[in-house]
């Protein structure tokens, strides 16, 4: 196996499915607040190495649940959370659909082996010892199948599964931006391979469990519509959380209801979500048509994403952090 070392950042989807094989044990994470693609890459990983008969474990960031809609996906019960584990040196940690260490753990990144950064976030702050970005690419899941196809890797129909369900979930459902013809053309690989679509659709888009349902109810009975109706502004509070019976992760994808609203170019949806017991602000940005990069705006409050979509934490105020994003989309728009 050709040694990773921190003068050479850079490794090819070439060099990775070489080198994957080879392995004798991994620990595949993602980033906190797991969206579709960041599970489906860790459990697509997952099952690949279980195959490949390397020794592997899971880890992503957070105590809380996981969204509901993605609880049929394999191998998700074993999760470690919390910090980030520490690490034998023959330990190659793969990390996934992550745009730096913040999104990682708190504690940062602790490595004592090789570090492989995947990812497909266009601010990606290159953390690992060897990293393949391409912001080009729709999903990570997409990277993963590159690597699969490329090394002649097993593919049965769990493994399509999850890197599908990362697909559709990042281009929302083939009608954001970044749906490609590649993407089409892996989607329709991988229903050839064994991918259910209907059934995936069922579990993911008609299987909302209702505490999810009266939660969107709350932020829509909360919805501001400012700067002429081009900003669309909700918040969540603990205690909605608490009132309809659902777990934080049951915060995901609402943000799309106040996005879809006709006239709107930018959406916010500010969460209080509990860290250590200690409440904090997460934000959750939106942009319809890329007028508006988003991430540039995550990145003034120490987060991140894509020029579409973004998140970030923050400490102070709903209000006055509502009114900090309302002055930052208006410079830009």
């Amino acid at each position: 196996m050709s040694p990773i070392t921190a003068d050479d950042s850079s490794i090819s989807l070439e060099e990775i499915a070489e080198r994957l094989p080879q392995e004798k044990r991994i620990l595949i994470a993602a980033h906190e607040n797991p969206d579709g693609d960041a599970l489906g890459c860790v459990a697509a990983l997952s099952l690949l190495a279980d195959k490949l008969g390397i020794e592997n474990s899971v880890y992503l960031p957070g105590e809380g649940s996981f969204p509901p809609e993605y609880e049929f996906l394999p191998g998700l019960e074993g999760v470690l959370r919390g910090d980030f584990p520490a690490l034998e040196g023959n330990t190659t940690a793969y990390i996934l659909d992550c745009a730096s260490t913040g999104r990682l753990s708190k504690s940062g990144l602790e490595c004592a082996g090789a570090c492989i950064n995947i990812d497909h976030h266009q601010d990606n702050t290159r953390f690992g010892s060897h990293n393949h970005i391409d912001p080009e690419a729709a999903s990570t899941t997409e990277l993963l199948y590159r690597i699969i196809k490329i090394g002649g890797l097993p593919l049965d129909a769990e493994i399509a599964t999850a890197l599908y369900v990362g697909l559709v979930t990042d281009t929302g459902r083939f009608q954001y931006a970044n749906t490609s013809p590649a993407a089409h053309r892996m989607a329709a690989e991988l229903q050839e391979a064994g991918v259910d679509v209907n059934a995936v659709y069922r579990r993911l888009y008609e299987n909302v469990p209702l505490p999810k349902v009266l939660l969107r109810a709350r932020a829509l009975g909360r919805l501001e519509l400012r700067l002429g109706g081009a900003l669309a502004v909700s918040w969540l509070l603990s205690q909605d959380f608490k009132d309809v019976g659902a777990d934080e992760s049951y915060g995901e994808g609402i943000i799309d209801g106040l996005r879809a609203i006709r006239g709107v170019k930018i959406a916010a949806l500010i969460r209080e979500q509990s860290n250590n017991g200690t409440v904090v602000l997460k934000g959750s940005l939106r942009s319809t048509d890329g007028s508006v990069n988003v991430a540039n705006i995550a990145h003034l409050f120490g987060g991140g994403g894509h020029v579409l979509a973004a998140g970030f934490s923050a400490d102070s105020g709903i209000p006055e952090l509502l009114d900090r994003l309302e002055q930052e989309v208006k410079a830009r728009l």
